[in-house]
């Protein structure tokens, strides 16, 4: 599914821009939109040559292409990042605007910008298609409906409030679960973007056993909460995972590692790990069934 950017993504009025902290706000919510999009390839934003024209060759420009001591380092940025996610689109038709309910304000370009963004919504009917429609920094979350006069079809968006919400439109375990021991960098990325939705770091560096990796390669359950838990377990202290009524921590003595809770009972999946030269190193996974071999 593709995606769409209404006009406060990228548009900001030159009183917004002049304000630090509103313009710091601004361009942190357009870049990590941007970066979350690209770097997990989640989708494509649709663009027209109308959109285009009034980004980079109207002559009221925006802000951010005007300011002198901002448009040497920004520009180059946005251009880069923007250019690697958009998606030019076109109508067979010369259509107008459409309509959205409910309406939304834009003053950019004297509301050239939101006619814009209108007549590609309308393309987008036109398509039958329903995309994901990211909204600008200081937008309220709604439910969104794009229509028109000339066709039935139409567009109820999937709504993107925040950056961090691209996260929720990845398939972790579609994505990025490995199918060979090769492929221990998906599962890397994988915690990666877990850290992310947790917005918290490893607190530890760490490392895969072959034979850990050997035995989630096989797994078909509980994937999404091996990726889950193994993330909140790297970013807790030994204290803090131990006190944790779903991680469970515990240390074995007579096996010398640790282990803790994937899944609860009946299931109790469990991953053993114990520390190598200051790492955690990720043992072994035991699945269902398995809960008394790793004892």
């Amino acid at each position: 599914m593709k995606a769409v950017f209404e006009p406060e993504i990228l548009f900001i009025s030159e009183s917004d821009w002049q304000d630090s902290e509103k313009r710091d706000t601004f361009l942190k919510h357009l870049l990590d939109n941007l970066e979350n999009i690209n770097n997990y390839q989640i989708t494509r934003v649709y663009w027209t040559d109308d959109l285009e024209g009034l980004l980079w060759d109207h002559p009221q420009l925006p802000p951010w292409r005007q300011d002198r001591d901002w448009k040497l380092q920004i520009v180059p940025i946005i251009y880069k990042a923007f250019n690697t996610a958009r998606q030019f689109i076109q109508s067979q038709e010369n259509l107008s605007s459409c309509l959205m309910q409910p309406v939304l304000k834009c003053s950019c370009f004297e509301g050239l910008a939101l006619c814009a963004f209108l007549e590609l919504m309308h393309i987008v009917i036109e398509r039958e298609e329903n995309v994901y429609l990211c909204l600008g920094v200081n937008r309220i979350r709604e439910e969104f409906t794009f229509l028109c006069d000339c066709h039935s079809f139409q567009v109820n968006p999937v709504v993107i409030a925040k950056p961090i919400e691209w996260l929720d439109q990845i398939d972790l375990t579609e994505s990025y679960w490995p199918s060979n021991i090769d492929e221990e960098g998906k599962f890397n990325t994988a915690l990666e973007i877990a850290f992310k939705k947790l917005d918290k770091q490893p607190i530890y560096e760490y490392e895969f056993s072959k034979s850990f990796l050997k035995d989630i390669i096989k797994v078909q359950n509980h994937r999404t909460s091996i990726i889950e838990r193994t993330a909140k377990r790297l970013t807790l202290t030994k204290q803090e995972a131990a006190k944790d009524s779903n991680l469970q921590d515990e240390w074995l003595t007579n096996k010398k590692e640790s282990r803790f809770r994937i899944t609860q009972r009946p299931s109790s999946t469990r991953i053993h790990y114990k520390y190598v030269n200051k790492k955690m190193k990720f043992l072994r996974y035991y699945d269902e069934g398995e809960h008394d071999d790793g004892l």
